[in-house]
């Protein structure tokens, strides 16, 4: 599911994502639409926008989470011109599963997206999990504890409380810096440490 106020969007996005047979995009004008939606239909990923007339993005993932709908709710993309760091680490910190900055590269679109439906960017099968479909793992089961990163030259670590980002750290930087440098990471080795576990518990 899509929603996004601008028509552009949703073309391009189809053209970026529907590549793949497996991967079908419905798309909404706002929130309100969206979010009525959700009510209905069991999806597999959400994308929004924030600024939309009716229900902004803000205001429809407040309405998810306190949503009784029978379906869980999917991972939550945010795709925003709005770059400010500080409103994106909200966004993290509230349980979105990823932030993407308008414009965007088709190859980052569809490296979270598919990443998090755990697909390769092809749309077949992942042999290798990305930090995307990690990242999605944490929001979508409400896990706390610890992703531990390192990709060979860099460690790092990312702190979750029930499935919100609280902290992020790789290498010497911090926060969004951090977070976009872990994601280049071509060889990428996680590890999930729970916050009431002593040792490890390897997940990849």
């Amino acid at each position: 599911m899509c929603a996004d106020d601008d028509e552009h969007i949703h073309l391009f996005l189809r053209a970026v994502l529907e590549i793949s047979p497996v991967v079908m995009m419905k798309s909404f004008y706002n929130g309100k639409d969206a979010y009525e939606e959700f009510q209905k239909v069991d999806y597999d990923l959400i994308i929004t926008d924030l600024s939309m007339p009716e229900m902004t993005g803000l205001d429809f993932m407040r309405a998810l989470s306190q949503s009784k709908t029978k379906f869980k709710i999917p991972p939550v993309v945010v795709m925003s011109s709005m770059s400010d760091s500080s409103l994106i680490m909200k966004c993290l910190n509230a349980g979105v599963a990823d932030y993407i900055i308008k414009p965007a590269e088709p190859s980052r679109i569809r490296s979270t997206v598919f990443g998090l439906l755990r697909l390769d960017n092809t749309g077949k099968p992942l042999s290798h999990r990305t930090l995307s479909s990690f990242m999605g793992e944490m929001t979508l089961t409400k896990a706390s504890g610890k992703l531990l990163l390192t990709d060979g030259d860099a460690a790092g670590e990312m702190v979750y409380e029930d499935g919100k980002l609280k902290q992020i750290r790789f290498g010497a930087m911090n926060g969004l810096e951090a977070l976009e440098e872990a994601k280049k990471s071509k060889f990428l080795q996680i590890s999930f440490v729970a916050s009431d576990a002593a040792t490890g518990v390897q997940i990849t």
